[in-house]
């Protein structure tokens, strides 16, 4: 609870007013999924690629949970996955003890049966993780590292993809 300027109990006229612009903009607000929008089009209209190893298939489902599964694909997806680890932590018996995974993903979006882009990117993502004498441990925390990377590269895919839904071709929704 704050304190007005004349000592009562409640909201200030300075915090009220400093409010007031966010309530006027939450009516503009307008989910990028929601029903009629370019966006919720796409879903289910892009053909996902397989990726490889471990991080490919994470990459690969937090994909289809996004853009959802093709059923009448138009639009497909490729995606180049490259990782780079590197350690940055070196102790005086020179074991590495703090290692950081780079991972990026080339990707471009394509009209079927087309090889001129409709869109391209590239995104990278870092992460670290300790390694310690303890080979296990240090394994689940590559994994678990591998896996977060992988998964937010296809949140940012997907959300670029949803974001320029409207310069796409047929993308208004079905």
């Amino acid at each position: 609870m704050s304190w007005s300027e004349d000592g009562a109990a409640g909201p200030s006229r300075r915090a009220l007013l400093a409010a007031l612009p966010a309530l006027g903009l939450a009516g503009c607000f307008r989910p990028m999924l929601a029903e009629d929008t370019d966006a919720a089009g796409l879903r289910g209209r892009i053909a996902l690629p397989p990726i490889d190893g471990r991080m490919g298939y994470h990459l690969s489902r937090r994909l289809e949970e996004r853009l959802g599964s093709p059923a009448r694909p138009d639009l497909r997806l490729q995606v180049t996955l490259t990782t780079r680890d590197t350690g940055l932590a070196i102790e005086p018996d020179n074991s590495v003890t703090r290692r950081t995974l780079t991972a990026t993903a080339d990707w471009r979006l394509l009209k079927t049966g087309e090889t001129e882009p409709l869109l391209a990117r590239r995104m990278v993502v870092r992460s670290g993780y300790n390694a310690t004498s303890s080979l296990y441990a240090s394994r689940v925390a590559e994994r678990t590292v591998e896996r977060r990377l992988a998964e937010d590269l296809a949140e940012r895919i997907s959300r670029e993809i949803f974001a320029e839904a409207g310069r796409l071709p047929g993308a208004g929704a079905s």
